[in-house]
């Protein structure tokens, strides 16, 4: 009897991502504070409550859907790897497989943000590279990037903390 191999890595935050999600909050918490302060002091109260329903309209709905959407966990096991988030998990079969293939800086170079989020909970979305073509990007660092081909001919790039793990699939 064969024991079944099954891994759970957590997304680990480079220090890029913690700095721009919290100056995000910053910014948020830092604005809504400002204009509280302006609607308890001046006589402009209109505009000013405008201006923070408008903020909070605005930022609100982004960090949850950022934070939704963000990688929180990768489970690698015999039959798929999944990525999971907290709105929506991502399931890649073996079957849907076609190579993996571990990435280097130098690889991940000139890459372009098409649709995608860019450092707020993590790096996520659809990119471009030349070297790689198009490719959805699940990331929480730029270190140990692993390329998943599948057979459809779509592309995924995701980090893992714990490389080895890959090397089974």
């Amino acid at each position: 009897m064969s024991k079944k191999q099954f891994y759970t890595v957590p997304f680990v935050w480079n220090k890029t991502l913690w700095v721009m999600t919290f100056a995000c909050f910053a910014l948020w918490v830092g604005l809504s504070g400002w204009f509280v302060f302006q609607i308890c002091t001046t006589d402009n109260d209109a505009a000013m409550l405008g201006s923070l329903i408008v903020l909070n309209v605005i930022f609100l709905p982004m960090m949850l859907v950022c934070e939704g959407l963000a990688p929180q966990r990768l489970e690698i096991g015999e039959e798929q790897i999944v990525i999971l988030r907290r709105y929506k998990s991502i399931v890649i079969n073996r079957s849907e497989i076609k190579s993996i293939q571990a990435l280097s800086k130098s690889d991940f170079s000139g890459v372009i943000r098409t649709c995608g989020v860019g450092g707020l909970f993590g790096y996520f979305g659809h990119y471009y590279s030349r070297n790689i073509g198009k490719f959805t990007l699940y990331a929480t660092t730029f270190d140990n990037l692993f390329l998943i081909r599948k057979w459809d001919g779509n592309s995924v790039v995701i980090s893992c903390a714990e490389p080895d793990k890959m090397e089974g699939f």
